[in-house]
């Protein structure tokens, strides 16, 4: 099945699931970011999480990508991004979109440590274009100007942080949530290559994790693993661990955010027009798609 759900606890970091690899960066590389959900009323629009890209494969959905852009989602009328609570229960059948994603993709996974002092800033840009050998104006130059942009961007009430190693997401974990914390890494797996994009899912079981500690973990475009990880002070997610089984018989294990409060969320969000509510007025629940990940406080 490919899952990831693993427990551990801040003195036994190692266990957790998440291979290591060759990246750059380095350990002090913990930066504050904006929200990239794009909730927030004081955006115009909602701000770009491109989560889950790896180079080269483009920008992801907005805030919660899944690998479509909203200009995608707005013109496929049986793709739904977004569910209320009540859509997903047991015995229910849901339309999700999966992206396509190998067990092995090097996007999935967080090295112990960052190995080298490689600059990891705006300012850096051109030096880092010539070190990975990245064309300026390519795709992956734009989709690296956007990642270290939103990762030295502060807005107020959103705690958050660029993770490239498992010891940074310690670290942060450790910061907010305090010493000593036992937490689990949730992730979706990846499945099969073969099934449809877009396929109805029928939930065969569901199991609430968290009702309040939660730090959901967004893979960001960049030539090494960065995941942005945020906290919406003063907000309430439920996290579910939810298994699928598709109309072509797979099973897929995934984890369920609903955001409880989106009295903050923009009023334009196109969350609202897919569930037909106004912001504020009800939950708005997603998947997480198999690039990203999900912190959540164990007893």
């Amino acid at each position: 099945m490919g899952n990831d759900f693993v427990s551990c606890s801040l003195v036994l970091v190692l266990l957790i699931k998440l291979a290591p690899g060759n990246v750059a960066g380095s350990h002090g590389n913990v930066l504050r970011l904006p929200t990239m959900d794009g909730q927030r009323e004081d955006a115009s629009e909602p701000a770009p999480s491109n989560s889950g890209m790896s180079m080269g494969m483009g920008m992801g959905m907005m805030g919660m990508g899944m690998g479509m852009s909203r200009e995608d989602v707005g013109k496929d009328p049986g793709f739904k991004a977004f569910f209320l609570m009540k859509d997903v229960q047991v015995g229910r059948t849901i339309p999700v979109h999966f992206p396509h994603l190998k067990e092995a993709d090097p996007s999935r996974t967080l090295p112990r440590k960052t190995p080298t002092s490689l600059p990891f800033s705006l300012r850096a840009l051109p030096f880092l274009l010539r070190f990975f050998s990245i064309p300026p104006g390519s795709p992956q130059a734009l989709g690296m100007e956007k990642t270290l942009t939103g990762c030295e961007t502060e807005r107020p009430g959103e705690y958050k942080s660029c993770i490239t190693s498992v010891d940074s997401l310690v670290d942060f974990v450790a910061d907010y949530f305090g010493p000593d914390v036992r937490f689990e890494i949730l992730r979706t797996s990846a499945g099969p290559t073969s099934r449809p994009l877009i396929q109805n899912y029928t939930v065969v079981e569901l199991k609430e994790k968290t009702s309040a500690k939660s730090l959901p973990c967004h893979n960001l475009p960049y030539p090494y693993p960065v995941f942005y990880c945020h906290i919406l002070i003063d907000t309430t997610n439920r996290m579910f661990k939810v298994r699928l089984r598709g109309e072509n018989g797979d099973l897929v294990d995934a984890v369920l955010v609903c955001h409880m409060d989106t009295t903050k969320w923009n009023r334009n969000y196109f969350a609202f027009r897919q569930l037909g509510v106004e912001r504020g007025t009800t939950e708005a629940c997603h998947f997480f798609p198999a690039y990203d990940l999900a912190v959540v406080l164990v007893p």
